[in-house]
């Protein structure tokens, strides 16, 4: 029985050799204000909120890190009012504001959830972005395709073998610090 047992262990212990920590990417803040822009901020430079001739959309974005969530920092600009003859009878107002969200994995692909509109220097303009529809959409907007992103960096680094990515697995998404970390498994194959 002991003997039996000192097997297991042994076995155990060999098979903990050939765990292997996860491969990590790890981006700055310029970075992850980069790929919110290029994924949030199309339409010159703005993320359009409502569309008409009473309009309102974001602009002018910073991105920071902090408490575990992606904060970005915008100005809101909207035409307030009522349309009349195909034209917004209304007033123009701006205020800045901070909407953030919590990094999670979804796939091979990095998402905001648990959006909140976290301030609005003008509160009567808080109303605005609660009614956008911007929480809900920010989840589908912000993604950060890793899996494409690790398979790309492989094809580029590797030109005499054809590599295939097989199999990729997230392990952890987490803003540290001021950096977003994705900690994750893959498995490559070369032909």
């Amino acid at each position: 029985m002991l003997k039996a047992a000192g097997m297991l262990i042994a076995v155990s212990l060999s098979m903990m050799s050939f765990l292997v920590n996860a491969a990590e990417i790890v981006l700055e803040p310029t970075g992850v204000e980069k790929l919110v822009v290029q994924a949030l901020f199309k339409d010159r430079g703005r993320l359009v909120l409502t569309r008409g001739p009473c309009t309102s959309y974001l602009d002018q974005p910073s991105v920071s890190l902090a408490r575990g969530r992606i904060q970005i920092r915008s100005r809101l600009s909207a035409l307030v009012g009522f349309v009349v003859n195909g034209d917004c009878a209304g007033v123009s107002v701006s205020s800045w504001t901070t909407v953030s969200g919590r990094p999670v994995a979804a796939g091979g692909a990095v998402r905001l959830e648990d959006i909140r509109i976290d301030s609005v220097d003008d509160p009567d303009l808080r109303a605005i972005l609660q009614n956008s529809g911007l929480a809900a959409a920010m989840p589908r907007a912000v993604q950060l395709d890793v899996q494409s992103a690790v398979q790309t960096m492989l094809l580029q680094s590797v030109n005499q073998i054809q590599t295939t990515l097989d199999a990729f697995d997230f392990q952890e998404v987490a803003v540290i610090g001021a950096k977003l970390s994705m900690k994750f498994d893959f498995k490559l194959i070369g032909r």
